[in-house]
């Protein structure tokens, strides 16, 4: 192992609750770079973080979020231009490399009418908060996205 990797028993845990391509593509760029450096990663998906996940044909869409005007456009066609690869992707990815886990929130599965089938592979399983705290009581970093 580098010197500058983190050791195997490092852990990084992420709250998601965004659905946007300028949140999702730096989250899934943040979640590869803790793979790469041997860490596991748990990913709480809670309301639109969920709503990212729903199960769809094709990659997902490259929307902003709003209030980007101008800017958001110019993201979008860059995004299409450069043939960036999707969120998506780079999480695949990332879970072929590492031990990446994500948990769908069960509050939020059940006030916006979701079942499991209704999400991506991706989702590992449905959790709730206190479970999820319980996983990710030592980890060693931590985000809110």
């Amino acid at each position: 192992m580098a010197d500058d990797a983190a050791p195997p028993n490092e852990q990084m845990a992420i709250v998601l609750t965004e659905d946007a391509a300028d949140k999702l593509l730096p989250f899934a760029t943040l979640v590869s770079g803790a793979i790469a450096m041997g860490m596991r990663v748990d990913v709480f998906a809670s309301y639109w973080g969920l709503v990212a996940f729903k199960a769809r044909a094709g990659p997902p869409p490259a929307s902003v979020s709003p209030g980007h005007g101008e800017g958001g456009t110019a993201l979008e066609e860059a995004l299409r231009r450069k043939n960036a690869p999707n969120w998506k992707a780079i999480l695949e990815m990332a879970k072929s490399l590492g031990e990446l886990h994500i948990y769908a929130c069960s509050q939020s599965m059940e006030i916006l009418g979701l079942t499991k089938a209704d999400l991506d592979p991706l989702v590992e399983s449905v959790t709730g908060v206190a479970t999820f705290i319980d996983r990710t009581r030592s980890a060693s970093v931590s985000y809110f996205i």
